[in-house]
């Protein structure tokens, strides 16, 4: 009888440690920081193969975004993740078209490539457009996954003449994403 008694009362305790245990818990994360559910979020998405994901990380470490402090040996990490396969690709106007802002850039390839964007989980075919005045013309650029796709996409427009395509890494990265829209 007292044996019985005892492991009563010894399960009664270990469910009581459960139970404060599982309190405690649920305790901590609703009071996690908005920085950590953040980061936890993009995390969970960045190893689901989402780019943007990646982007948004070193954004967030980078520029301490999203109430996640600095970290810069996190953000390269999740910088040199996200430039990985990444091109720009770049292109200037043709056949007597004579763009002065990125907005007529940018009206004429959704006239004639409507299919040049970015994609839902990543840069897609092309994103971060850019413009630059390179004498008395405006010329553009685009990052893409899949630099070969926009190439055709660019000679498909009779707007525009493709000019070339190259591997983008961190720092070249950094200073493309910096470079202002120019205008004519």
């Amino acid at each position: 009888m007292r044996d019985t008694v005892l492991i009563y009362l010894s399960l009664a305790v270990s469910l009581m440690a459960l139970a404060i245990s599982i309190i405690g818990l649920r305790y901590i994360v609703r009071t996690a920081s908005p920085g950590t559910v953040y980061v936890d979020e993009q995390t969970q998405s960045a190893k689901g193969g989402n780019r943007w994901a990646q982007f948004n990380l070193w954004n967030a470490y980078q520029n301490a975004a999203h109430n996640v402090g600095k970290n810069q040996a996190k953000a390269d990490q999740w910088l040199n993740q996200f430039v990985q396969g990444i091109y720009v690709v770049r292109f200037e106007p043709a056949n007597g078209f004579h763009p002065r802002n990125a907005a007529d850039y940018l009206n004429s390839i959704r006239n004639h490539t409507p299919q040049a964007h970015s994609a839902d989980n990543g840069p897609g075919i092309a994103s971060f457009f850019r413009t630059r005045k390179q004498g008395d013309k405006l010329v553009a650029s685009f990052l893409s996954e899949q630099p070969d796709e926009l190439q055709r996409c660019i000679e498909s427009n009779p707007d525009l003449r493709f000019t070339s395509a190259e591997a983008i890494n961190a720092q070249l990265f950094i200073e493309y994403e910096k470079s202002p829209q120019e205008t004519l």
